[in-house]
């Protein structure tokens, strides 16, 4: 998962939980197929299956990133490429879109778009550290 650019962006438990789920479930979601033009070997390519693999090895196993304690509370050192933190933000935001159109005159509603906003937080935040590099 490395590329030409690559950053560090310290995430809590809950967001680095978040961002698995939201990967896994878009991995699940989506069904792509190869096209004939694309080379067999395509181990550098960033997919949403790799990536929700690397991030289900952090959320799980602490895999993939560094550990640091700031006043009381663990932080994970993520370090993607660019283009994963794109893929990131492009995955938090599309499930923050999803979680919007649920009705809020529900608990369920009200806790959907509780997890819509801290999605898209976290998509500012990721915004602004990339902007920053």
């Amino acid at each position: 998962m490395s590329d030409i650019i690559t950053f560090s962006i310290p995430l809590d438990q809950g967001e680095v939980g978040l961002v698995a789920a939201v990967l896994q479930q878009a991995a699940d979601e989506c069904r792509a197929t190869p096209s004939p033009e694309s080379p067999s070997d395509q181990g550098s390519e960033i997919t949403l299956g790799r990536l929700a693999s690397h991030w289900a090895g952090i959320a799980e196993q602490e895999l993939h990133c560094g550990i640091v304690n700031l006043h009381g509370e663990r932080l994970y050192m993520v370090t993607l490429s660019s283009e994963g933190w794109y893929q990131v933000r492009a995955a938090l935001s599309e499930r923050a879109a999803r979680l919007s159109l649920t009705p809020v005159d529900t608990p369920a509603g009200r806790e959907d778009r509780k997890q819509a906003r801290r999605a898209l937080l976290l998509v500012d935040r990721i915004t602004g550290a990339s902007s920053d590099r």
